[in-house]
């Protein structure tokens, strides 16, 4: 496998001479996927899963199989998903109500809850294939396999960190002096093609550029049960809950629904079309479902305004590790959401404008 590294210095040459260069040197899975990947195996169980996880600051977990026999490799069998392992946890784990069941599900085999053959790439996979994939089938990580071997990873941090580089250049473009502060990334970018660098500014620009702008609410008297159907009505992953005014008062993720939901007692490996189907399998009738979502929304949401730089935006999503972001104005009033599917499938616009400018 040949990696390219391109220098800095090389980059910002480029640049200046009206170049594409992000979309020239980063064009495949193997130039950004994560090549030091963490794995577990299949006899580590969903307790050691989730404290390699915490530790890692990980939320998607390789897992492989250690043959018995001496000279034969590990070979890979799928993924862990942080939100598998919630959805094994019992919510009174640790708490008032723990049962000796409660304690002996997090003692269980990973073999029991990995995604086997799950969606893979190659290292040569192009960026809006991988792109596709990814929103299409609602997922955060993509394996890159080489001969059936993992060779690396690709997530949604990925995509955000190569934005967060895009941005180091920028500055360090601008700050060379070649050109005014005021200019943009994206007439930089787009080689002197004026269809291009106006599709890509509302795509680089500010975060009311490409945020979704028709967000379903909630209130904070909502039960659980709304939030779980609401999410699959939609097929999205956070729901901001307000107050009468549409004032932020925070947000549910479905990470925070998979916390309150009882174990699953069975395996999920049946495939179905209803978004989180097999992590929402819930008995209609459990007493979690008429949880208000007051006692389960995170209070502390980090928010911008639409008028924030996209890339502000960014970098925040980077530095707190969070995939969403409530928009809202001076009044904390809802007025969209930026979440990393948004940034994918800018990214993905981003793309496919280059090659047909390209074509």
């Amino acid at each position: 496998m040949i990696n390219i590294q391109y220098r800095l210095i090389d980059l910002i040459d480029d640049m200046r001479g009206g170049k594409d260069v992000i979309f020239q040197s980063i064009r495949t899975a193997e130039d950004i996927m994560t090549y030091d990947v963490k794995t577990l195996t299949l006899d580590d169980t969903i307790k050691t899963c989730l404290e390699f996880m915490e530790n890692n600051n990980i939320r998607h977990v390789p897992v492989i199989d250690v043959p018995s026999e001496k000279g034969e490799k590990p070979y890979f069998v799928g993924v862990v998903s942080q939100r598998d392992v919630f959805r094994q946890i019992s919510p009174y784990l640790g708490k008032v109500g723990e049962v000796e069941a409660d304690t002996k599900s997090i003692l269980q085999q990973l073999g029991r809850i990995v995604t086997r053959n799950p969606i893979c790439v190659s290292p040569e996979t192009e960026i809006p294939e991988m792109l596709t994939l990814m929103l299409d089938n609602h997922i955060d990580m993509v394996p890159v396999l080489v001969n059936d071997e993992l060779a690396g990873i690709v997530t949604t941090a990925d995509f955000i960190k190569l934005f967060v580089r895009l941005d180091s250049i920028r500055q360090l473009y601008i700050n060379s002096g070649s050109v005014g502060k005021n200019r943009r990334l994206v007439d930089l970018l787009a080689g002197g093609s004026d269809d291009v660098a106006a599709a890509l500014a509302s795509i680089l620009r500010k975060v009311e550029d490409i945020m979704t702008e028709q967000v379903v609410c909630l209130s904070e008297h909502d039960k659980l049960a709304e939030a779980m159907k609401v999410m699959q009505k939609g097929q999205f992953r956070h729901v901001p809950v307000v107050d009468k005014e549409m004032k932020i008062l925070g947000i549910i993720s479905d990470r925070d629904i998979l916390r309150h939901l009882p174990m699953l007692s069975r395996q999920h490996q049946t495939k179905s079309k209803v978004f989180r189907s097999h992590l929402f399998d819930v008995d209609p009738e459990d007493s979690s479902l008429e949880l208000p979502l007051s006692r389960i929304m995170s209070s502390n949401v980090f928010h911008v305004s639409p008028s924030c730089s996209f890339f502000e935006a960014i970098k925040t999503l980077d530095e707190e590790k969070i995939s969403c972001l409530p928009v809202v104005d001076e009044g904390r009033k809802i007025q969209g959401i930026l979440t990393v599917t948004d940034l994918m499938r800018g990214l993905l616009a981003a793309c496919t404008l280059t090659a047909k400018s390209r074509g």
